[in-house]
């Protein structure tokens, strides 16, 4: 059975192995620069950030876009960057098509030396190349967008080859594909109100399937939603702690903060960032906690 102890110490373990290849080497560059360096299995795109995580309902014409960064590669040895899509409506999803390329000149040398750029696409390019007549969708319905980094030796990567390290919630944090959802203007968030079930958890307190309530309290703001921790096996102050959401209701996105510190043997503050569904109810968010681990992925679909 999983602890919190036992997983502090994995992270002290490797805080350890860290610092002793920092202080073995004169590189001064980040944990993605020690990962890539001692590898030549592949290659990743890192998400930096969801600049605009939704498609707006009422303007085809808006993107969606998200800064990413290349890593074990460079622009000379990126082919180009292909978006794929799949639809989901009723419950059901359609074969993915390609959208669009990206040519390597959308990089340029980010922070740590990597190509980084920015992918945009907008929801008419995506009903395009899907086949799907403008007006013929409803604002429940999600895209699936997927991104493959094709190399000049003809090597492609895409979560379909990612490892879970990859994809999941660690530093690298390359899922290569994102859910992107319909905006439509919230009057509150009331939507944000009931029982939701666990999609993703790269932080590992709740399973897939597992189920998380989630409240409106209007005290809060009306932009407010709290994610109890009824449920959470994993921390002494299940009754008293929550994550409180605070949405921008000009576009979904949203940031989160502990109300107290998690109690899993030692105080844990939660934070982080993501986008809602404001047409949907559903949660998309990264959360960082306390300097243990950041980027942890969670996703929450409304039942």
């Amino acid at each position: 059975m999983k602890t919190y102890i036992n997983r502090f110490s994995h992270y002290l373990f490797l805080a350890a192995v860290i610092l002793m290849a920092s202080c073995e080497s004169d590189d001064n560059s980040s944990l993605a620069n020690q990962v890539s360096a001692g590898t030549t299995a592949g290659a990743v795109l890192r998400t930096i950030s969801i600049n605009t995580g939704t498609f707006d309902f009422t303007n085809p014409a808006a993107e969606w876009s998200a800064t990413l960064e290349a890593q074990g590669a460079d622009a000379s040895t990126i082919s180009e960057i292909k978006l794929y899509a799949n639809y989901t409506t009723n419950g059901e999803t359609t074969e993915e098509s390609i959208v669009k390329s990206y040519s390597p000149s959308i990089f340029s040398a980010g922070p740590n030396g990597y190509p980084r750029g920015d992918v945009d696409v907008s929801l008419t390019e995506v009903l395009t190349a899907l086949g799907i007549a403008d007006g013929s969708y409803t604002a429940n319905d999600s895209f699936n967008l997927k991104f493959e980094m094709v190399l000049t030796d003809g090597r492609t990567f895409s979560a379909t080859n990612a490892s879970a390290t990859v994809t999941g919630g660690s530093y690298l944090n390359s899922p290569f594909q994102y859910s992107a959802q319909f905006f439509c203007p919230l009057a509150d968030a009331s939507i944000f109100d009931g029982n939701y079930t666990v999609v993703a958890d790269a932080w590992a307190d709740y399973g897939a399937g597992d189920t998380v309530p989630v409240t409106h309290v209007p005290s809060d703001g009306p932009f407010t939603f709290r994610i109890l921790s009824t449920n959470n096996p994993f921390i002494a102050n299940t009754g008293t702690s929550y994550m409180l959401v605070t949405i921008d209701p000009a576009d979904g996105t949203a940031t989160v903060q502990s109300n107290e510190s998690f109690d899993y043997g030692i105080p844990i503050d939660v934070t982080g960032d993501g986008t809602v569904g404001t047409c949907t109810g559903d949660i998309n968010l990264s959360l960082d906690f306390s300097g243990q681990a950041q980027n942890q992925t969670f996703i929450l679909t409304k039942n």
